[in-house]
C-alpha cells in the first residue's frame, strides 16, 4: 500500500495583501537613516497623518540626477510633507526563504510607504539636548567625509569598519567574504569594540587620568561610539558587556563571565524585545555565549599561535547550529582565514584606518591616500582568488527541529568532553559531521514551483539526494538607465529566491538544468545561479543559442566546464527520474513557440512543464500525443490568454494548475480568460503571486496527493 505524501500549502507563508491606500502626512527622518542607491531612495522614520502615526520604511524614486545630488548633501534631520501609498510588507513566499515582513517587525515596523510626491522637504535644527539626532547627524557627516576625502575602496572600508555603515557598494563584496567565512570581520563586533575601547583607555591612562575617573569617561565614550556606529546590535552588545565587566571590577560585584553575559542579554531585551528573533542578535549573543565555553578549553595551550588557531577553530565548530539554521551552509576553512586575517585587521587595518581618518582633518598626503587605495584593491583581488580556489563549504540544508537538537547536543558533548574524554569528544565530532550530511539519508523527494516573480523556476529533488534538477531559473528584464540611476549592484532575483531555497534543500551542485527557451524571465539568472551553485549539465531546445544573450551565457558555462546539450522532442533526461521531452519537434529560435515541454511521472503523479508554450503549440502537442493525460500542469506563459487552449485542458484533464507570475505585473498575468478555462474544467488553480511557492513531496514508498 502506498502512503500519501503532500502537496504543501504552508498557512504560515501564505500572502495576505492589504488594500493599498493613498495617504498624505508628515514624515520625519534622521540623516543616517537615508540610503541612496542609483535612482532609489530608502528612508526609515516616523510618519504622521490624520489616520495613523507610526515608524515606517518609505521608498522614493528620483526623477533626475540633480535631485539625487541634492539629497546626498543632507546632513540634518528632515521633515517632509508627502503623499504616498501605504502597503503591508510581503511575507515569506518561498519555503525557508527571507521573510521581509518578519524582518521589519523586529524593528517595530509593520507597513511600508511608496512616495508618490514630495510637497516639501526641509532640514530641521537640532536641539542641544537631542542626543539621538545629534549623533545621527555627526555619523552622516563622518560617512560623507570619508567618501569625499578618500578614494572609493578606502572610503568603503572606513565607513564599514569605523562607522558600521554598509553602503550598496559593500554588497558587491559580501558574497566573496561570506564564501571565505570572514564576513564577520567586516561586521562591527567585539573585536572592533575591544580595539576602540582599549585604545581609548590606553590614551587617557598614558596622559595621567586615574582609573576611577576613566570609568565614567569610558561609559560616556561607549555611548558616543554606539551612536557613531548606528547602535548596531553587535556593538551595543559588546559595549554593554564590556561596561558591566568594568563595573564589576570597579565596584567588586564578583560577577562571573556568564553573569555578565546574562545581564547584557537582559539589558538588550529591555530595549529590543525582538532581539533574539534577528540574525544579528542571534549571532552576536550566540558567539559571545560560546566564547565563555571555548576560552577555558584553549587556555591550557601554552603556544600563543596554536592557542589562537584552536580558539578560532573551536568557535567555528560551535557556531555550526546558528550558521546552518540561518544560512544553510558552513565554511570549513573559515577558521583558517579568520586565524590569519584577524591579527591583520586588529593590529594593522583598524589602527591604520583610524589614524588615517583622524589625521586627514589636519594634513593630507596624496601618496598615502593612493597607497591605501592600492592596498585595498589588492586585498580584494586576493580575497576573490582565495574564494575561487581555497574554500570548502558544506551545504547543510535546512535543519529540522530534531536535527538541530541533535547537532546542538553533538557540539555540546564535543566541547564539554574535549579535555576530559578525548575518545568521546572524537565520537561526537564524527557524529556531527554525519549529521551535517544527513540529507543523503532523507527519503523525501520534492517538486517545487519556486516563486521568482514574473518568471518560471521549477526544482525537482529525488529521494536520498540522488539528483537535483532545475527547470528554468527565473530572471528579470533590465531596462537601460542613465549612469547615475544604475544601482551599485544589480542583484538578481535568484539571490532572493532560487539560490537560498536550493541551499535550504542542501544543494551544492545542480546535476541538470533545463532551459525552456531564451526569454530572460526563464534563463536570465542562469549565470548567477552557476556562480553560487555550480551546474554540471545544461539542456536547452535546439536553436535557442541563436539568441545573442543566451549564446553568451552558453560560452561562459562551456568555459567553466559545464556540459551543454541542445535537445529536441523524443529525448529522455534524468537517471533517478525520467524527464521526457515532448517539444519542440524541430529547431527554433528560442521563442515562446519553441518552448521545451517536459513530461514526467513521479510517484504515480503526472507533471507537464510547458515553459511559455502558447495555444498553437498546445494543439500541436495534442496532435503528436493524442493520449496525453496529466495531473499537474505548469500553465504556459504565466497564465496569458495566448496559452491554455480549452481543447488542450479538456483532453489532458489536469487536476491542478500552477501559474507562476509576478505580483502586480505589467502584463496583467494571469488573464481572466485563462482562469475561466481552468475553472470550467474544475481544475484547482494555484498562483505564486497570491500564495507563494507550491511544492509536492513524496518518498519511495508513497505517492502524491493534495492535502
Amino acid at each position: 500500500m502506498i502512503l500519501p505524501c503532500s502537496w504543501v500549502r504552508n498557512d504560515e507563508k501564505q500572502l495576505r495583501f492589504a488594500e493599498e491606500t493613498e495617504l498624505s502626512g508628515i514624515f520625519t527622518v534622521l540623516p543616517d537613516k537615508m540610503n541612496i542607491d542609483g535612482d532609489r531612495l530608502q528612508l526609515e522614520g516616523q510618519f504622521h497623518s490624520k489616520k495613523m502615526a507610526r515608524k515606517i520604511v518609505a521608498f522614493y524614486q528620483f526623477s533626475s540626477k540633480q535631485e539625487k545630488e541634492r539629497w546626498m548633501k543632507y546632513t540634518q534631520p528632515l521633515k517632509m510633507r508627502i503623499t504616498a501609498i501605504i502597503q503591508t510588507p510581503i511575507a515569506q513566499t518561498n519555503l525557508h526563504g527571507f521573510d521581509y515582513q518578519k524582518y521589519l517587525k523586529t524593528k517595530g515596523i509593520y507597513q511600508t510607504l511608496t512616495i508618490n510626491s514630495l510637497q516639501s522637504v526641509s532640514e530641521q535644527k537640532i536641539q542641544w539636548n537631542d542626543f539621538r539626532t545629534w549623533i545621527s547627524s555627526t555619523r552622516k557627516k563622518a560617512i560623507d567625509y570619508c567618501s569625499e576625502t578618500f578614494m572609493k575602496e578606502t572610503a568603503l572600508h572606513l565607513k564599514t569598519l569605523l562607522f558600521g555603515y554598509r553602503s550598496s557598494d559593500f554588497s558587491q563584496k559580501e558574497d566573496v567574504l561570506a564564501n571565505l567565512g570572514i564576513l564577520h570581520l567586516f561586521s562591527l563586533s567585539g573585536m572592533h569594540v575591544t580595539f576602540f575601547i582599549g585604545s581609548f583607555r590606553y590614551l587617557f591612562l598614558r596622559i595621567g587620568l586615574t582609573v576611577e575617573k576613566l570609568f565614567w569617561l569610558q561609559l560616556f565614550f561607549a555611548l558616543i561610539y554606539a551612536g557613531l556606529t548606528g547602535f548596531s546590535v553587535s556593538v551595543v552588545r559588546a559595549l554593554i558587556q564590556s561596561s558591566i565587566v568594568l563595573a564589576d571590577q570597579r565596584f567588586r560585584w564578583k560577577l562571573s563571565g556568564l553573569d555578565c553575559w546574562s545581564l547584557t542579554l537582559m539589558a538588550g531585551l529591555i530595549f529590543r524585545p525582538y532581539l533574539l528573533f534577528t540574525i544579528g542578535g542571534q549571532l552576536s549573543y550566540g558567539l559571545s555565549f560560546l566564547i565563555l565555553f571555548v576560552q577555558p578549553i584553549v587556555e591550557q595551550i601554552n603556544h600563543n599561535w596554536l592557542k589562537s588557531y584552536c580558539f578560532s577553530f573551536l568557535l567555528n565548530i560551535a557556531i555550526i547550529p546558528l550558521l546552518g539554521h540561518s544560512f544553510f551552509e558552513w565554511q570549513l576553512t573559515g577558521s583558517v582565514f579568520t586565524f590569519v586575517l584577524l591579527p591583520i585587521f586588529e593590529y594593522g587595518i583598524l589602527p591604520v584606518l583610524t589614524i588615517s581618518f583622524i589625521s586627514s582633518f589636519l594634513i593630507r598626503f596624496d601618496f598615502w591616500i593612493f597607497g591605501l587605495e592600492y592596498y585595498f584593491l589588492l586585498q580584494q583581488k586576493v580575497f576573490e582568488w582565495l574564494s575561487h580556489t581555497s574554500t570548502f563549504t558544506i551545504i547543510t540544508g535546512h535543519f529540522s527541529l530534531w536535527l538541530l537538537m541533535a547537532i546542538i547536543f553533538s557540539v555540546g558533548i564535543l566541547l564539554d568532553r574535549l579535555l576530559i574524554e578525548k575518545k568521546k569528544a572524537c565520537l561526537s565530532g564524527v557524529m556531527l559531521l554525519l549529521l551535517l550530511q544527513s540529507k543523503y539519508i532523507s527519503p523525501k523527494g520534492m517538486v517545487a514551483f519556486i516563486d521568482v516573480g514574473q518568471g518560471d523556476s521549477i526544482f525537482v529533488q529525488t529521494p536520498f539526494h540522488q539528483e537535483n534538477i532545475l527547470i528554468d531559473t527565473g530572471g528579470k528584464m533590465l531596462f537601460e538607465k542613465e549612469k547615475w540611476a544604475i544601482k551599485s549592484k544589480q542583484k538578481s532575483n535568484a539571490d532572493y529566491s532560487v539560490i537560498p531555497f536550493l541551499k535550504s534543500k542542501g544543494v551544492k551542485y545542480l546535476d541538470k538544468v533545463l532551459i525552456s527557451h531564451g526569454d530572460l524571465d526563464h534563463c536570465g539568472d542562469l549565470l548567477e545561479i552557476h556562480k553560487k551553485i555550480p551546474i554540471r549539465a545544461l539542456y536547452y531546445p535546439t536553436g535557442t543559442e541563436s539568441k545573442r544573450l543566451f549564446q553568451n551565457m552558453l560560452n561562459t558555462l562551456k568555459r567553466a566546464g559545464v556540459k551543454c546539450y541542445p535537445i529536441l522532442a523524443g529525448q529522455k533526461i534524468g537517471s533517478s527520474i525520467s524527464l521526457n521531452v515532448l517539444a519542440p519537434m524541430t529547431k527554433g529560435n528560442g521563442e515562446n513557440q519553441d518552448s521545451l515541454v517536459v513530461y514526467s511521472k513521479i510517484a504515480d503523479r503526472r507533471f507537464l512543464f510547458t515553459g511559455d508554450l502558447e495555444k498553437e503549440g498546445e494543439r500541436q502537442l495534442l496532435t503528436n500525443y493524442p493520449n496525453l493525460k496529466i495531473d499537474v500542469l505548469k500553465v504556459g506563459h504565466h497564465g496569458s490568454k495566448t496559452s491554455t487552449d480549452d481543447t488542450f485542458i479538456k483532453q489532458t484533464s489536469p487536476i491542478e494548475a500552477i501559474i507562476s507570475c509576478g505580483r502586480n505585473n505589467r502584463f496583467k498575468h494571469p488573464h481572466d480568460e485563462t482562469k475561466e478555462t481552468l475553472q470550467k474544467k474544475n481544475v484547482t488553480i494555484l498562483q505564486t503571486d497570491q500564495e507563494g511557492m507550491a511544492y509536492y513531496e513524496w518518498t519511495p514508498w508513497s505517492k502524491m496527493s493534495p492535502v
